[in-house]
């Protein structure tokens, strides 16, 4: 009766030094990687996401999608239900202007004021986060206190406050002319980016006492390495799925400016 003999325990070494004299490289993949293959894995998210660059297309090419311009007149069709005679399938408002074409025109508005929202609020509560969450102690408490500060002051006569006091019209500034929904986009940013501050946080906290961040210092990293490189990547669920929050948030809060004459201003849709 013959044995069966267990592997060397080199066997693993000896395939990789096979593997290379044949010419095949092993790739280390990096955390950012492994979080792009669970997102384009997760088929409910990668449809969301063909839909929105559909929306977004639609945003774009809006003058040559939308059947009448946004400030197009039709005063033989004043406040008619939707229909297909003029292609007015939203129907039209008092002064004959066509539903349909002034949505396709305002996706362009919202998703100016939406990215704008979400990528500065993201950015500026994911650094504050980061290095409150990794630093700890003064630096934890200072960050903190500021974050608590800025969730006490009342948003809407902050937003009130600052769209009267920096105009509803384009502004120029050092020769750079300032959209109008730029302007909105920066005011709401100010103010909604304290929720992810306190995600990131919280989440950093956690992580700096995992054995992987005692490695990457006795490995020699440095702090800023250890922060963008090994920890924020174990973080990016969360502050993907805040960032999502925070554009439909910045959607409706400049509506609802708009609506009571402190947002987006006539005729822009």
């Amino acid at each position: 009766m013959t044995e069966t003999k267990p592997a060397p325990a080199s066997a693993p070494s000896h395939d990789l030094e096979l593997a290379y004299e044949s010419g095949v490289e092993v790739e280390a993949r990096s955390q950012w990687a492994y979080a792009r293959m669970r997102f384009l894995r997760h088929r409910l998210a990668v449809a969301s996401l063909v839909v929105l660059i559909l929306i977004s297309l639609v945003g774009a090419f809006a003058p040559w999608i939308a059947p009448y311009g946004f400030d197009e007149l039709d005063l033989d069709n004043t406040t008619s239900p939707p229909t297909l005679e003029g292609w007015h399938l939203f129907g039209t408002d008092q002064l004959g202007r066509d539903y349909l074409s002034r949505v396709i025109f305002g996706i362009r508005t919202s998703l100016w004021v939406a990215v704008v929202v979400a990528l500065l609020s993201t950015a500026i509560g994911t650094a504050i986060g980061a290095v409150a969450g990794y630093f700890g102690g003064q630096v934890d408490n200072l960050l903190m206190r500021f974050t608590d500060l800025i969730l006490t002051l009342p948003g809407l006569a902050v937003l009130l406050t600052a769209a009267v006091y920096f105009g509803q019209d384009d502004s120029v500034v050092f020769g750079v002319t300032i959209p109008q929904p730029l302007k909105i986009g920066l005011i709401l940013a100010f103010l909604f980016w304290t929720s992810v501050a306190r995600i990131v946080r919280g989440l950093f906290l956690s992580l700096r006492e995992k054995e992987f961040v005692e490695a990457a210092k006795a490995a020699g990293a440095t702090d800023t390495r250890i922060m963008f490189r090994h920890m924020l990547p174990n973080c990016v669920g969360p502050i993907i799925v805040n960032a999502t929050l925070v554009v439909a948030t910045a959607i409706l809060v400049e509506a609802a400016l708009s609506f009571i004459g402190f947002g987006i201003q006539p005729p822009n849709a």
